[in-house]
């Protein structure tokens, strides 16, 4: 894609419509039939599954990643992103006249281990890694600006961007999670759970504008306003035209160190409650709150928030091709095209706190129905543009035994974005897609995501009486 970094204002906030396609956490993979350890870090509450067995995933790995902004060639995408994208080629702009916003993470859990002690008290550890990117509250006027050479539509028209930004994180974490069954008469079970999260920072980075007028010119352009620019030492290849350059960054660490806390709990109605015999439930909720905490990171030279008054040619706000982002902003204020800044020495990034809700009924033995919710938590504000998951609802229909399972998960993701997907459960390993369907169906598409994980299930078997 071609990223307009001929202006200041656009120089991440292009990068924010660039193609980084990275899933959200198994969404439409059913915990009924068999293991649970794959979503304790979503919701502490699935420790208790231990309770009949420990239970262990040596590795999964998620990437989900959409926009509402482009459609993409499914060729490009499948060829592993190739470069970078070329416009008409690789991709084309939506034209519907929506809020433009960005969504990727990617996800590497594992190992993991949850079992039980003393039979009333669940315990398990996670390792996870993940990166996240947004970027959006980017109008359809705004984004028709954004990565065209020769704007001439657009020429002395006041073009107002209000919170608007990028922002990208990279960050590892080891999590330990204590649950226990809080009630349980045999007809109802009411199970809780919490997770104390050790966090470590490796790359941050956020660009914002609260409010900011853009007039391009002919030759000249006027920008005023405010900006707000955040970032570590490596963040170089996040605002570059290769998302391959992307994972560099895992071998980096610029943060320090923090925690985290997520809290959950789960209500199951068995109908058919036995002390003697166990009986499976007709219907569970869950619901769960994750990602409170953040990570502190140092802050690069040019980091600050900046007030904008400019009006000069265009040609001075040119980017070259071998300039990092440090030696741009240093130029710029050489040039006195930025006074006034506020330095910042350091600054925080907030985990993308999250509500999530899952209810799931059995319509029968081998029929299950499971809806899932994600509910973005995390506003923006602060001079910053905060990390987050997209919100979704998801609804998913499966099918299957305890050694096999098939699933058809059917996905809103957030901004117009309707995926279907499917998903596959052979004993412990299990592969899936909220958007496989989609994606094998059409030529252009804005939403592509997959998963894979291994779990093993140590049942035993307990005597009642």
């Amino acid at each position: 894609m071609k990223v307009a970094l001929q202006r200041i204002v656009f120089v991440v906030l292009a990068t924010a419509t660039t193609p980084k396609v990275f899933a959200q956490q198994f969404i439409g993979l059913n915990t009924t039939a068999y293991a649970a350890i794959q979503h304790m870090p979503t919701n502490p509450a699935w420790v208790n599954n231990a309770a009949d067995g420990m239970e262990i995933m040596p590795f999964s790995v998620n990437a989900l990643a959409g926009t509402n902004a482009y459609y993409f060639y499914k060729k490009f995408i499948l060829n592993g992103f190739g470069g970078k994208a070329v416009e008409g080629k690789d991709y084309i702009r939506d034209p519907q006249r929506y809020q433009k916003h960005m969504w990727a993470n990617l996800e590497m859990t594992g190992p993991a281990i949850s079992f039980a002690y003393k039979k009333e008290h669940h315990f398990g550890v996670f390792t996870r890694v993940r990166q996240l990117h947004r970027a959006g509250n980017i109008t359809s006027t705004e984004f028709g600006l954004l990565g065209q050479s020769t704007p001439e539509l657009y020429y002395d028209q006041a073009i107002a961007f209000r919170k608007a930004g990028y922002t990208t994180h990279t960050f590892a974490e080891v999590g330990f999670t204590y649950g226990r069954i809080l009630r349980n008469d045999y007809y109802h079970i009411v199970k809780g759970g919490v997770t104390v999260k050790y966090l470590a920072g490796f790359v941050a980075g956020s660009v914002y504008a609260g409010s900011l007028d853009y007039t391009p010119g002919r030759d000249s352009v006027k920008i005023e306003g405010d900006i707000s620019l955040l970032y570590t030492h490596n963040i170089g290849p996040f605002i570059d035209n290769n998302a391959q350059n992307d994972l560099t960054s895992w071998f980096q660490r610029a943060g320090r160190s923090g925690l985290g806390l997520d809290i959950g709990v789960q209500y199951e109605y068995h109908p058919e409650g036995n002390p003697n015999v166990a009986t499976p439930y007709l219907f569970s909720i869950a619901a769960s709150i994750t990602d409170l905490g953040g990570i502190r990171y140092i802050a690069d030279t040019g980091s600050g928030s900046y007030d904008l008054a400019i009006h000069t040619d265009t040609a001075r706000l040119v980017k070259l091709s071998y300039e990092g982002i440090n030696e741009y902003m240093m130029k710029l204020e050489g040039d006195t095209l930025l006074q006034g800044g506020e330095q910042v020495e350091k600054f925080r990034m907030g985990l993308p706190t999250a509500f999530r809700l899952n209810a799931d009924y059995n319509a029968g033995n081998r029929v299950n129905f499971t809806l899932n919710m994600l509910l973005n938590l995390r506003g923006n504000g602060g001079g910053k543009y905060r990390p987050a998951y997209v919100s979704y609802i998801n609804l998913t229909p499966s099918y299957g035994t305890r050694n096999f399972q098939v699933g058809l998960p059917c996905t809103m993701i957030g901004y117009q974005t309707f995926t279907v997907g499917a998903v596959f459960r052979f004993g412990p390993f299990y592969i899936g897609s909220s958007s496989a369907l989609t994606t094998i169906m059409s030529r252009k598409i804005k939403n592509i995501d997959g998963y894979a994980g291994l779990v093993l299930k140590f049942r035993k078997e307990e005597r009642r009486y």
